[in-house]
């Protein structure tokens, strides 16, 4: 729970203009979102729909789940949501890994504040959907 986005994120990337969200989460409950949840993803639990998906797409965008080492192991690039004090693969002061050099790291700077996280978010992505 201390790792998932607040909706209020999701629904502030689903307001940058040019962008289109797609849920690559098994069984998620998008609701009201501006998200398209894919139906029967990865029925057989091998992640294969998820890795084809996450390919076809210009960007992946996740909190810390097994959806940010699956894009990165893919070499997709992927921007990753942190809390403060992150689990240790993701160390402390950098917006990079070195593990996944397609990822950019996005952290928050006090527990459970998300919006440094969600401004950093939009502003990347505002700016690369006008580039």
């Amino acid at each position: 729970a201390r790792r998932s986005f607040p909706p209020g994120l999701v629904a502030a990337l689903g307001r940058v203009p040019d962008v289109r969200l797609i849920s690559v989460q098994k069984g998620a409950d998008v609701g009201a979102m501006p998200v398209e949840a894919l139906e029967e993803l990865d029925a057989d639990g091998a992640f294969l729909d998820t890795a084809a998906v996450m390919q076809a797409c210009d960007l992946v965008i996740t909190c810390d789940t097994s959806i940010a080492h699956l894009a990165g192991a893919l070499g997709c690039s992927v921007w990753i949501g942190l809390r403060a004090v992150p689990d240790w693969r993701w160390m402390l002061g950098r917006s990079d890994s070195p593990w996944y050099p397609s990822a950019v790291l996005f952290r928050q700077t006090a527990p459970g504040n998300w919006s440094p996280v969600e401004r950093g978010m939009v502003a990347a992505l505002t700016e690369l959907t006008a580039s």
